[in-house]
């Protein structure tokens, strides 16, 4: 048994020791000393060395499986760390969780093998040190993108992205915006802040909830929720909040603040009630300045009784939230790009909640949400790069003049985030987007490499990379973009973005089967459903023979997403399945001068390869590829007729420059190999 105190106690049920073993190994490796029962050693006392590790352990890492959930050991373990603050559950096999724990953040590792790179695996390590109170170490030079935490590259170059960009980001990406769900708003009052400008690590202290219930019988609730408070703000690597023992020395007490901030050494202090009266709590939280007892910011909520638990943890959440934003730290922090406005964050949530619905409609109302949200904040870089996001979605759906107007408005808001975060990672993916518009594609990839190893994967850091996954795209890097709309997917497991975008990869990969039950169970998700109904439709016209029904119930409805319907699209369903009936309606279309742009032609594209017109599929292709394009990437979007193996697709490919871009790099992507020195082949 280790003589000094472990970093990680490994939980775990027998019936699951080869994986612990694996979880063990690769805890080591990242410079973990791990404890677990396979180090006892003979003649040792079982129960007493075991509670002492556990007690002892900075982290407590608990595998969650079918049978670690009827292990009561596995349970008493997972109750103690919880109660320590040490608890880093992971899930190893699908299983139900006890019913205490289904709140508890879970990862789920049940497809990892124990790759130290795989972006779940970099995620949950950083986890494990965040618990522990560890910075993350410098990054291994690993070639897939996996997350550590490094110093971000500074960026400064304008984006000006023309329709190509704004069409195949769209199409390729979704629109993808990979958000958390939006929590329950707050209700109440709100105090104007006044500013907070932080020297070194912000000092807080949260004092002791007052319980003002007339029967005085909520003190077990307000102290509860004081101390949820108080753990998740010290989660927070820039806030240095003092513990529980001393915030709570001073509860009952009438004391000033300023002397209660004096004495515990801290600038700012948060306090708060508790009132209950009948069914419902109203709970008060207020943010003081320790230095001249100023009110900084509050809230009230007013909230039902019968689930009181799910109310504590809401706040908790919230209030720790709200401070982080107040106190200019965490994620949300001006380096990064973040706001000190409560009133524009809660805007710019709203707003990734709509895009999450997808559609022309939504789109238009997160940018109104934006713009407010900007309006209230300038600073606010990351409600700027939203804008520019929702407008040119928003444009790829409107009428000529109106999407020109709104991608400009995109341009001025994409540069005005590099101008105010230049460090941050929102001006890093807009500086790969400016990389790809000069043609510099090495460069771009690199830097999103780079941009992979260097950043967490959580929900709030999904929203700039998603965008940066158009360089994989772009360079047939397939397989890495499947990867990350699954890490993805395992955050946000009901957006129906990213079921649409990892739909349209596994079809690109040419796996038509998870392609075909992932459409399938996207039916079931909130939000527009035209997109992954147009990818269930060429789902169905590469089958042999053509489902005559599945067609028509597919190509018949319209959808409010006019501007990405063919007119002719819905003479498809009168086809009768019919193949070559079919071909010759995607041909008239393709001929009709109204369906000459980029977006219609595109979906002739993959219309005319999904019913195996490999003709056609390569003389649309050829309409939107030219010398020096910057949307080559749409070339993938065609798996099924043979267009990539195809002599015609090669020059394509060497007119728009990616034939030299793959013999600078080596890196030929998922569908291409060189072959000799002058020649090459793709499938």
């Amino acid at each position: 048994m280790p003589t000094s105190r472990p970093d990680v106690f490994l939980s775990y049920s027998r019936e699951d020791q080869a994986t612990a073993r694996r979880f063990a190994e690769a805890l080591e490796r990242e410079g973990f000393n791990v404890w677990w029962d396979q180090t006892l050693h003979s003649g040792e006392a079982y129960d007493k060395v075991t509670e002492n590790a556990l007690r002892e352990a900075k982290a407590v890492v608990l595998l969650w499986s079918k049978a670690s959930v009827e292990s009561r050991w596995v349970r008493a373990e997972a109750t103690t760390a919880d109660r320590l603050g040490t608890l880093v559950p992971v899930m190893i096999e699908p299983c139900n969780r006890p019913i205490m724990f289904e709140l508890t953040h879970t990862t789920d590792l049940s497809n990892w093998k124990g790759d130290r790179n795989e972006p779940a695996w970099r995620a949950y390590a950083a986890d494990v040190r965040r618990v522990m109170g560890q910075a993350a170490p410098p990054p291994s030079p690993a070639s897939s993108p996996a997350p550590a935490v490094v110093e971000a590259r500074r960026g400064k170059a304008a984006w000006l992205p023309g329709a190509a960009i704004a069409i195949l980001v769209a199409l390729l990406l979704g629109g993808g915006w990979l958000w958390m769900q939006q929590r329950g708003k707050a209700e109440g009052p709100q105090v104007a802040a006044k500013a907070v400008v932080p020297a070194g690590p912000v000092t807080l202290a949260v004092l002791p909830f007052a319980d003002l219930s007339p029967g005085q019988d909520q003190e077990y609730f307000s102290d509860g929720l004081t101390e949820e408070i108080l753990n998740r703000l010290a989660q927070v690597p820039e806030m240095r909040v003092t513990g529980r023992t001393s915030s709570f020395s001073f509860k009952g007490k009438n004391e000033d603040l300023r002397g209660i901030a004096s004495q515990l050494g801290v600038a700012h202090l948060l306090e708060g009630s508790i009132r209950k009266d009948g069914d419902t709590l109203r709970i008060t939280a207020q943010l003081i300045d320790g230095r001249d007892g100023a009110h900084l910011w509050s809230k009230t909520y007013d909230r039902e009784l019968n689930r009181v638990f799910t109310l504590q943890d809401e706040v908790a959440q919230d209030v720790a939230k709200a401070l982080s934003i107040r106190l200019d730290v965490g994620a949300m922090s001006r380096a990064q790009g973040g706001t000190t406005n409560v009133d524009a964050y809660d805007r710019y949530l709203r707003a990734r909640t709509l895009l999450l619905e997808g559609g022309l409609e939504a789109a238009l109302q997160a940018a109104r949400l934006l713009r407010e949200a900007v309006n209230l904040d300038p600073q606010f870089a990351r409600a700027w790069l939203g804008l520019s996001q929702a407008t040119s979605l928003a444009a790829i759906r409107l009428p000529a003049d109106e999407a020109a107007r709104l991608r400009g408005e995109a341009r001025e808001a994409t540069a005005r985030v590099l101008a105010l975060a230049p460090e941050s990672l929102a001006a890093q993916t807009t500086q790969v987007r400016e990389l790809l518009r000069q043609g510099k594609w090495a460069e771009a990839e690199a830097l999103t490499d780079e941009l992979f190893r260097s950043t967490p994967m959580t929900a709030e850091n999904m929203l700039e990379l998603a965008g940066s996954t158009g360089v994989y795209f772009l360079t047939g890097r397939i397989r890495d973009v499947i990867r990350f709309a699954r890490q993805a997917q395992q955050l946000e497991p009901l957006s129906q973005i990213i079921s649409t975008d990892l739909q349209r990869f596994l079809y690109v990969a040419g796996d038509y089967e998870a392609a075909a039950v992932e459409n399938e169970r996207s039916k079931g998700l909130p939000g527009d459903w035209s997109r992954p109904r147009g990818r269930a439709l060429l789902l169905e016209l590469r089958k042999e023979p053509i489902d005559a029904q599945a067609v028509k119930a597919l190509a018949a409805p319209r959808t409010s997403d006019e501007g990405l319907i063919l007119p002719g699209l819905a003479q498809l369903a009168e086809a009768g399945g019919d193949r070559k009936a079919m071909q010759a309606i995607v041909r008239k279309e393709f001929a009709d001068p109204a369906n000459q742009g980029d977006t219609r032609t595109i979906l002739i594209f993959q219309l005319a390869d999904a019913l195996g017109d490999r003709d056609l599929a390569l003389a649309a292709l050829e309409r939107l590829i030219g010398p020096d394009s910057l949307d080559f990437g749409v070339a993938w979007l065609a798996p099924v007729s043979g267009v990539r193996a195809d002599p015609r697709f090669k020059a394509v490919l060497r007119n728009a420059g990616v034939v030299d871009y793959f013999r600078s790099t080596g890196n030929w992507g998922d569908f291409c190999k060189p072959v000799g020195d002058d020649d090459f082949e793709c499938q």
